[in-house]
């Protein structure tokens, strides 16, 4: 577990700090209220997969963001890890938790010798576009977006 020591006030709260660790099975209902798409079956297959590296941000006992990813070769037999999706809670949004969760997946990427890292998306809103640039994500001419360096 990883302890992110910072002080935000949002709407008159103060938050202060929040995890960054796995996911774990019991995420399921703070995952689903985040995105409806995954039931219980997609993240009990998510939590089971050697191959997934899916972290969660939690501040108390709520889950208020999610990175999902997983381990592939390329055409070329190198080790990449795809994005499949990331989402921070919208009221939790600009305060580094995004940021946060993709320095964890940088973490996690080096030590599984991953090549580069990518979202394949290709379906991305102003936003989106934004906070993968500001993270150091170049957009190919596939509307990928690759991150080779990571490596801090």
């Amino acid at each position: 577990i990883i302890i992110i020591i910072s002080v935000y006030k949002i709407g008159g709260i103060f938050m202060v700090g929040f995890d960054v660790r796995e996911i774990k099975l019991n995420d399921y209902e703070d995952i689903h209220k985040l995105n409806s798409k995954l039931d219980y079956l997609n993240i009990k297959s998510i939590a089971e997969d050697k191959r997934s590296i899916t972290l969660v941000a939690q501040l108390n006992d709520d889950v208020i963001g999610y990175v999902d990813s997983n381990i592939s070769e390329d055409l070329n037999y190198k080790r990449k890890l795809d994005i499949n999706s990331m989402i921070v809670d919208e009221k939790y949004r600009g305060l580094g938790v995004g940021h946060q969760l993709i320095l964890e997946l940088e973490k996690n990427a080096k030590q599984n010798e991953v090549a580069y890292i990518v979202n394949s998306n290709k379906e991305y809103n102003e936003e989106e576009l934004k906070f993968f640039n500001r993270q150091g994500f170049e957009l190919d001419n596939k509307r990928q977006f690759i991150k080779n360096e990571y490596i801090q």
